[in-house]
């Protein structure tokens, strides 16, 4: 299993997942639900998913978000939560600011979520 977790400073989770460059991509051994791995991945400019979703000629050609189970964000608008979905992917929206916890507390079954909100485009 593979988690992505928001996080454009690299310290704390990031809101609006589709804005963010960067993701910490977590590796989970799915029998002990252990981290196994853990990978920071920096998104070209064209592959940030907003800017993949709302101008490219292909927004679902490969990806490397599309090949996680779960993202972890901030925040997050339906459309996001509704495109993920049909790559199988599942958002989550915590309050939680730790990526290390937050996939932890993932796992545990434990995470604060929160849901989508609606937000404007520019």
């Amino acid at each position: 299993m593979k988690i992505a977790v928001a996080s454009q400073n690299q310290k704390t989770i990031s809101g609006h997942a589709g804005r963010v460059s960067r993701f910490y991509i977590y590796q989970i051994e799915e029998n002990t639900r252990e981290i196994i791995g853990k990978e920071l991945i920096t998104l070209a400019k064209e592959d940030i998913l907003h800017i993949r979703f709302h101008e490219s000629d292909n927004p679902w050609a490969p990806h490397p978000i599309f090949a996680v189970d779960v993202v972890i964000t901030g925040g997050a608008g339906p459309g996001f939560v509704n495109r993920l979905a049909t790559q199988n992917t599942r958002v989550i929206i915590t309050p939680e600011t730790d990526p290390d916890r937050a996939v932890r507390q993932w796992l545990a079954g434990t995470l604060p979520q929160m849901a989508p909100a609606h937000h404007h485009h520019s």
